[in-house]
C-alpha cells in the first residue's frame, strides 16, 4: 500500500493526450493505494464549459472513478482552476473534496498539502477570475470568443511564467518555514515545474504538473520520493 500525490493535471476534453497519459498512470495504482490531487485536476475550460458532459467523457476522470470503484482512496483539493467542481468530483468520482491546507500522516511521514495559489497573497484580478460570477460569465460566452480569451490568457501566462514562478517560490519558502515542527514534507502545487529541496526543513516538494511529463510524489515505508517521468507525444496502456 502506497500513498500518491500529484497536482496540476489540468484535464480538458480538447487535450486528449494528457487525459490518456494520466489515465494510464491512475490505472497502474493498486486497490489499496491512496491518491490525493493537490489542486487543479481539471482546467478552468473544463470547469466552465465541459463538466456537464460527465466523467465518462474524459479518460482521466473515468480512470479515477474506476480507481475508487476498485477500492482506492481518492482525495481532491481545490485549485485556482477547479475550485467550483467539488460537488462534481464527489458525485461523479466518489472523491473526498478537501480544503487547503490539508495535514495528514501516512507511513510515519507528516505532510502538509497546499495548492499554493493563495500563498503570499493574490492579485485582485486573479481573485476575480476565480469567482463564481466570472465562471458563469465565461460559461455563457459564444464558443469563438471563449476560445479566443482562453488562448490569450494562456499566452499571457506563458510570457509571465518565469517571473510568477520566482515570486511563488519565494512565498513557498516562507510558508515552509512556518511549518517547522508540524510536518516532515510540504507538498505544493500551482507551479508547473517539478522541484524538490531536500535541504529545507520541512522538505519542500513541488510535483510540477502534467505538461509534457508525468510527475507525482510516492510515500511508502521508505519515505517520500518525487518521481518525474518524461513522456512521448502519445501514450498507450
Amino acid at each position: 500500500m502506497s500513498s500518491y500525490f500529484t497536482s496540476d493535471v489540468h484535464l480538458r476534453l480538447d487535450r486528449p493526450e494528457r487525459g490518456r497519459r494520466f489515465a494510464c498512470w491512475v490505472e497502474s495504482l493498486g486497490k489499496d493505494d491512496s491518491l490525493t490531487i493537490v489542486g487543479d485536476l481539471c482546467d478552468f475550460w473544463f470547469a466552465a464549459r465541459q463538466y456537464q458532459t460527465g466523467a465518462n467523457s474524459c479518460p482521466g476522470l473515468r480512470a479515477l472513478a474506476d480507481f475508487r470503484a476498485r477500492g482506492g482512496q481518492l482525495t481532491i483539493m481545490a485549485g485556482n482552476h477547479d475550485g467550483w467542481l467539488g460537488p462534481f468530483y464527489e458525485k461523479e468520482l466518489g472523491a473526498r473534496f478537501a480544503p487547503e491546507p490539508l495535514e495528514i500522516e501516512t507511513h510515519g511521514v507528516r505532510l502538509i498539502l497546499r495548492h499554493g495559489h493563495n500563498v503570499g497573497g493574490q492579485r485582485v484580478w486573479k481573485r476575480g477570475m476565480e469567482s463564481r460570477s466570472f465562471l458563469n460569465a465565461f460559461r455563457n460566452l459564444p464558443g469563438t470568443l471563449a476560445s479566443f480569451l482562453d488562448h490569450q490568457l494562456n499566452r499571457r501566462n506563458q510570457r509571465k511564467r518565469e517571473g510568477d514562478d520566482t515570486r511563488q517560490f519565494t512565498a513557498y519558502r516562507r510558508y515552509v518555514e512556518s511549518c517547522v515542527g508540524r510536518a516532515d514534507v510540504v507538498i505544493m502545487g500551482h507551479i508547473h515545474r517539478s522541484f524538490e529541496d531536500a535541504t529545507s526543513t520541512p522538505r519542500l516538494i513541488i510535483p510540477g504538473g502534467w505538461f509534457g511529463q508525468s510527475s507525482f510524489v510516492k510515500v511508502d515505508a521508505s519515505g517520500a520520493s518525487l518521481i518525474v517521468e518524461k513522456t512521448p507525444a502519445s501514450t498507450t496502456c
